[in-house]
């Protein structure tokens, strides 16, 4: 049942995505761009399934590229070519594949939906090259979907975590002392790293009027916290902490004061309830470390293996059901093999090399230090936002991969992307300034 009403909202979905590009009188790129971060829930069901699945994110994006798309050349002014470690990156995973013992199905849809990704990331920048105040757009989309998974926990709290769009049920959500919430998404640890990063993101000054929004914010970003403590991802309440902290570092004063009552009020809430709130009521942190130690020392070593090019995009599982046999779980009598090591980072690791793991991280990396160093000549502080929006995300990605979900990973894109033209943008300006 759960099959067919999700191929009926494909359905759905792709007859709404061609009717906004043959009939709607709007740039077709922004179009494409507003449809994929509205339909963001959804994204990643499957509209053929077979041996390859095709995900809607890659179906909509490669009728888009055929189709409808014009290239439009844009000049990044000043910026470092990240589509050179695009690249780069694209050789690391070919090589990598190339010396693999065999290039497994997952492989080759992993590799579709990183060009995918990739186009994605290039008709974003593009658009908000063009005009920043783009941004404000695609900040509007995201509020709407985080939006529509509070509205989705609610119906999971009323009807229980099998109210979902998922397939099957995750082991996390009912495997412990108490039940974890996902929301749309199908594992409460990526609802928990989406809940972390988007909620700094309705900080984003778009309103010209920002006093009037900033309460607004607030209030989105303490309930994104609230949803957090029910999802019981503690990796990811830290990030949050740490997000925290700089924004209390770098905001003004009047955000300080806002964050203050906030807290106050979260902490209220948490004190009255902290019985019903999964992420106390989670296991000992020594059995989860130690359960996760002994998997990571088996990936470290699969690494040390194959340290330049890894094992293969998409091959950590099919690796170990011959390699690791221990590393499975067993699901309604099903043995299903680990498709990650417990660690994004360790994932990466395996699979892509030093090389490719290196190549990723400064496609991440190297927009922040650039945001940042922005910063302190600009002192806009929506870069800093979007510098703690993806601290949440690299300090939560640490005990689960979470990049294996396609939504995670346009989240992901997307802040890099805002950050990338937001420095650009204001560097520009800066220099216009002082001339």
């Amino acid at each position: 049942m759960t099959s067919i009403i999700l191929m009926g909202i494909a359905l759905l979905a792709v007859s709404f995505f061609l009717y906004s590009m043959l009939f709607i009188q709007e740039n077709r790129e922004r179009a494409y761009l507003k449809f994929v971060l509205l339909a963001y829930p959804f994204i990643s069901i499957d509209v053929l399934p077979s041996i390859l699945s095709t995900t809607l994110f890659v179906f909509i994006t490669a009728v888009f590229l055929i189709f409808f798309y014009q290239f439009k050349p844009v000049k990044l002014r000043g910026s470092f070519p990240y589509h050179t470690l695009f690249i780069l990156l694209l050789i690391m995973v070919g090589i990598g594949l190339w010396l693999s013992e065999e290039v497994s199905d997952e492989s080759i849809t992993d590799f579709i939906q990183l060009l995918a990704i990739f186009f994605f990331a290039k008709v974003l920048i593009d658009e908000m090259s063009r005009d920043l105040s783009f941004r404000s757009t695609v900040v509007q989309s995201m509020k709407v979907t985080l939006l529509f998974s509070f509205a989705f926990l609610v119906f999971q709290f009323l009807f229980g975590p099998s109210f979902s769009i998922a397939k099957s049920q995750n082991v996390n959500v009912a495997g412990g002392i108490a039940i974890r919430y996902p929301s749309f998404f199908q594992d409460p640890q990526k609802y928990a790293q989406y809940l972390s990063a988007s909620s700094f993101l309705m900080l984003l000054i778009t309103d010209k009027k920002p006093s009037k929004s900033n309460y607004m914010a607030m209030l989105l970003c303490s309930i994104s916290l609230i949803a957090l403590l029910f999802t019981g991802g503690r990796a990811s309440f830290g990030g949050w902490l740490v997000g925290l902290m700089i924004i209390l570092v770098f905001g003004n004063a009047s955000y300080r004061a806002i964050i203050l009552a906030g807290t106050l009020f979260i902490s209220f809430f948490i004190y009255s309830y902290s019985d019903a709130i999964p992420i106390f009521k989670r296991d000992a942190l020594d059995d989860a470390y130690a359960f996760r130690y002994a998997i990571w020392l088996d990936a470290f070593d699969i690494f040390l293996a194959h340290p330049f090019f890894g094992i293969g995009l998409g091959n950590y599982a099919h690796y170990v059901s011959i390699h690791n046999p221990d590393q499975f779980w067993i699901n309604d009598n099903d043995i299903t093999f680990f498709d990650h090591p417990e660690s994004g980072y360790l994932k990466l690791l395996t699979e892509f090399g030093i090389f490719g793991f290196l190549l990723v991280f400064m496609l991440i990396l190297l927009p922040m230090y650039r945001g940042i160093k922005t910063y302190f000549t600009t002192k806009d502080f929506n870069i800093m936002v979007m510098v703690a929006s993806l601290s949440t995300w690299l300090i939560g990605f640490y005990t689960v991969y979470s990049l294996g979900d396609v939504r995670i990973k346009i989240l992901v894109v997307s802040i890099v992307c805002m950050l990338i033209a937001t420095s650009q943008e204001d560097a520009k300006s800066f220099k216009k300034s002082e001339a």
